[in-house]
Protein backbone atom coordinates (compact mmCIF):
# COMPACT_ATOMS: atom_id res chain seq x y z
CA UNK A 1 0.00 0.00 0.00
CA UNK A 2 2.85 2.39 0.88
CA UNK A 3 4.47 1.75 -2.54
CA UNK A 4 1.16 2.48 -4.29
CA UNK A 5 0.77 5.80 -2.43
CA UNK A 6 4.37 6.82 -3.23
CA UNK A 7 3.93 5.93 -6.92
CA UNK A 8 0.61 7.83 -7.12
CA UNK A 9 2.15 10.88 -5.46
CA UNK A 10 5.09 10.77 -7.89
CA UNK A 11 2.73 10.68 -10.90
CA UNK A 12 0.73 13.64 -9.55
CA UNK A 13 3.90 15.66 -8.94
CA UNK A 14 5.25 14.89 -12.42
CA UNK A 15 1.99 15.93 -14.04
CA UNK A 16 1.84 19.13 -12.00
CA UNK A 17 5.41 19.98 -12.97
CA UNK A 18 4.66 19.78 -16.68
CA UNK A 19 6.44 16.58 -17.65
CA UNK A 20 5.58 14.66 -20.84
CA UNK A 21 2.06 13.34 -20.70
CA UNK A 22 0.78 16.25 -18.65
CA UNK A 23 -1.81 18.59 -20.10
CA UNK A 24 -0.18 21.72 -21.48
CA UNK A 25 -0.62 24.54 -23.95
CA UNK A 26 1.40 27.34 -25.48
CA UNK A 27 1.11 30.92 -24.34
CA UNK A 28 1.59 33.54 -27.04
CA UNK A 29 1.10 37.26 -27.24
CA UNK A 30 2.65 40.67 -27.49
CA UNK A 31 4.11 43.20 -25.07
CA UNK A 32 3.58 46.90 -25.78
CA UNK A 33 4.13 50.27 -24.14
CA UNK A 34 1.89 53.10 -25.31
CA UNK A 35 0.92 50.95 -28.29
CA UNK A 36 4.56 50.49 -29.36
CA UNK A 37 6.20 47.04 -29.33
CA UNK A 38 8.54 46.26 -26.45
CA UNK A 39 11.69 44.39 -27.41
CA UNK A 40 13.68 42.25 -24.92
CA UNK A 41 10.90 41.94 -22.34
CA UNK A 42 11.29 38.74 -20.33
CA UNK A 43 8.27 36.57 -19.52
CA UNK A 44 8.27 33.47 -17.34
CA UNK A 45 6.00 31.27 -15.22
CA UNK A 46 6.51 31.88 -11.51
CA UNK A 47 6.06 29.48 -8.57
CA UNK A 48 6.68 26.34 -10.62
CA UNK A 49 10.07 24.73 -10.06
CA UNK A 50 11.36 21.87 -12.18
CA UNK A 51 14.70 20.08 -11.99
CA UNK A 52 17.79 22.17 -12.89
CA UNK A 53 19.18 21.57 -16.37
CA UNK A 54 22.64 20.84 -17.68
CA UNK A 55 22.74 23.21 -20.64
CA UNK A 56 25.05 25.85 -22.01
CA UNK A 57 24.40 29.37 -23.21
CA UNK A 58 26.64 32.16 -24.48
CA UNK A 59 26.92 35.80 -23.41
CA UNK A 60 29.47 37.21 -25.82
CA UNK A 61 31.57 40.39 -25.78
CA UNK A 62 32.50 42.46 -28.82
CA UNK A 63 32.60 46.14 -29.73
CA UNK A 64 32.69 46.76 -25.95
CA UNK A 65 29.16 45.35 -25.69
CA UNK A 66 27.61 42.26 -24.12
CA UNK A 67 25.61 40.29 -26.69
CA UNK A 68 22.80 39.61 -26.12
CA UNK A 69 21.97 42.50 -23.81
CA UNK A 70 19.19 40.42 -22.17
CA UNK A 71 19.47 36.66 -21.74
CA UNK A 72 17.11 34.17 -20.05
CA UNK A 73 18.26 30.71 -18.95
CA UNK A 74 16.96 27.91 -16.78
CA UNK A 75 18.47 27.15 -13.39
CA UNK A 76 21.62 25.03 -13.72
CA UNK A 77 22.79 26.52 -17.03
CA UNK A 78 26.51 26.95 -17.62
CA UNK A 79 27.17 30.22 -19.40
CA UNK A 80 30.20 30.82 -21.60
CA UNK A 81 31.59 34.38 -21.58
CA UNK A 82 33.92 34.53 -24.62
CA UNK A 83 35.93 37.67 -25.33
CA UNK A 84 35.60 38.32 -29.07
CA UNK A 85 36.55 41.96 -28.69
CA UNK A 86 39.87 43.72 -29.39
CA UNK A 87 40.57 44.53 -25.72
CA UNK A 88 40.74 42.85 -22.31
CA UNK A 89 37.48 42.46 -20.34
CA UNK A 90 36.35 41.55 -16.85
CA UNK A 91 32.87 40.13 -16.24
CA UNK A 92 31.30 40.39 -12.81
CA UNK A 93 28.11 40.81 -10.81
CA UNK A 94 27.96 42.02 -7.21
CA UNK A 95 24.26 42.85 -6.92
CA UNK A 96 21.23 40.60 -6.56
CA UNK A 97 21.24 37.05 -7.89
CA UNK A 98 24.48 35.12 -8.37
CA UNK A 99 27.59 37.07 -7.33
CA UNK A 100 30.76 36.30 -9.28
CA UNK A 101 33.90 37.83 -10.74
CA UNK A 102 35.63 36.17 -13.69
CA UNK A 103 38.72 38.38 -13.48
CA UNK A 104 40.56 40.12 -16.28
CA UNK A 105 40.98 38.05 -19.44
CA UNK A 106 42.32 38.63 -22.96
CA UNK A 107 40.91 38.53 -26.47
CA UNK A 108 40.15 34.98 -27.59
CA UNK A 109 39.71 33.63 -24.05
CA UNK A 110 36.46 32.27 -22.59
CA UNK A 111 35.37 32.05 -18.97
CA UNK A 112 32.57 29.85 -17.64
CA UNK A 113 30.06 30.38 -14.85
CA UNK A 114 27.27 28.07 -13.68
CA UNK A 115 24.07 29.74 -12.52
CA UNK A 116 22.57 27.72 -9.70
CA UNK A 117 20.25 30.21 -8.01
CA UNK A 118 17.22 31.91 -9.54
CA UNK A 119 16.79 35.64 -10.02
CA UNK A 120 17.97 38.66 -11.96
CA UNK A 121 21.73 39.02 -12.42
CA UNK A 122 23.09 42.40 -13.55
CA UNK A 123 26.38 41.92 -15.38
CA UNK A 124 29.14 44.49 -15.83
CA UNK A 125 32.75 44.91 -16.95
CA UNK A 126 34.93 46.76 -14.41
CA UNK A 127 37.14 48.14 -17.19
CA UNK A 128 34.35 49.52 -19.40
CA UNK A 129 31.66 51.24 -17.33
CA UNK A 130 29.29 51.50 -20.32
CA UNK A 131 29.04 47.69 -20.61
CA UNK A 132 26.08 46.00 -18.97
CA UNK A 133 23.77 43.06 -19.51
CA UNK A 134 20.81 41.46 -17.77
CA UNK A 135 20.55 37.74 -17.09
CA UNK A 136 17.37 36.14 -15.77
CA UNK A 137 17.84 32.70 -14.22
CA UNK A 138 14.41 31.05 -13.96
CA UNK A 139 13.20 27.88 -12.25
CA UNK A 140 11.49 26.13 -15.17
CA UNK A 141 11.58 25.93 -18.98
CA UNK A 142 8.49 28.12 -19.44
CA UNK A 143 10.08 31.42 -20.42
CA UNK A 144 10.54 33.69 -23.43
CA UNK A 145 11.97 37.03 -24.52
CA UNK A 146 10.07 39.33 -26.85
CA UNK A 147 11.33 39.94 -30.38
CA UNK A 148 11.61 43.36 -32.03
CA UNK A 149 7.85 43.33 -32.77
CA UNK A 150 7.08 42.59 -29.09
CA UNK A 151 5.92 39.01 -29.76
CA UNK A 152 6.65 36.00 -27.53
CA UNK A 153 5.81 32.29 -27.18
CA UNK A 154 6.07 30.12 -24.07
CA UNK A 155 5.83 26.48 -25.11
CA UNK A 156 4.21 23.58 -23.23
CA UNK A 157 3.04 25.50 -20.16
CA UNK A 158 1.24 23.14 -17.73
CA UNK A 159 -2.53 23.50 -17.54
CA UNK A 160 -4.06 25.59 -14.77
CA UNK A 161 -4.02 29.10 -13.39
CA UNK A 162 -0.43 30.36 -13.77
CA UNK A 163 1.32 33.47 -12.52
CA UNK A 164 3.27 35.10 -15.36
CA UNK A 165 5.98 37.63 -14.59
CA UNK A 166 6.83 40.22 -17.22
CA UNK A 167 10.03 42.27 -16.80
CA UNK A 168 11.73 44.97 -18.83
CA UNK A 169 14.85 46.89 -17.84
CA UNK A 170 13.23 50.33 -18.34
CA UNK A 171 9.54 49.55 -17.84
CA UNK A 172 9.70 47.49 -14.66
CA UNK A 173 7.77 44.38 -13.67
CA UNK A 174 4.18 43.19 -14.00
CA UNK A 175 2.60 39.99 -12.74
CA UNK A 176 -0.53 38.59 -14.36
CA UNK A 177 -2.58 35.47 -13.70
CA UNK A 178 -3.40 33.48 -16.83
CA UNK A 179 -5.59 30.41 -17.30
CA UNK A 180 -3.67 27.87 -19.38
CA UNK A 181 -6.06 25.50 -21.22
CA UNK A 182 -5.69 21.71 -21.39
CA UNK A 183 -4.32 21.99 -24.93
CA UNK A 184 -3.88 24.44 -27.78
CA UNK A 185 -2.81 28.05 -27.31
CA UNK A 186 -3.65 30.78 -24.83
CA UNK A 187 -3.11 34.44 -25.70
CA UNK A 188 -1.79 37.20 -23.48
CA UNK A 189 -1.33 40.77 -24.67
CA UNK A 190 0.48 42.93 -22.11
CA UNK A 191 0.52 46.71 -21.97
CA UNK A 192 3.42 47.79 -19.76
CA UNK A 193 1.95 51.29 -19.40
CA UNK A 194 -1.30 49.97 -17.86
CA UNK A 195 -0.09 49.77 -14.23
Amino acid sequence: MRLLICCSLTVVLLLAAGYPGARAADLTGRVTDGGRPVRDAVLFVESLRTAPVERRAVLDQYNRTFVPHVLVVQLGTLIEFPNHDTVFHNVFSYREGKRFDLGLYPVGATRLQKFDQPGLVRIFCNIHSNMSAFLWVVENPYFAKTDKAGHFRLTGVPTGQRSIRIWHERLGTRRLSVAIPREGTATLDVSMDAH
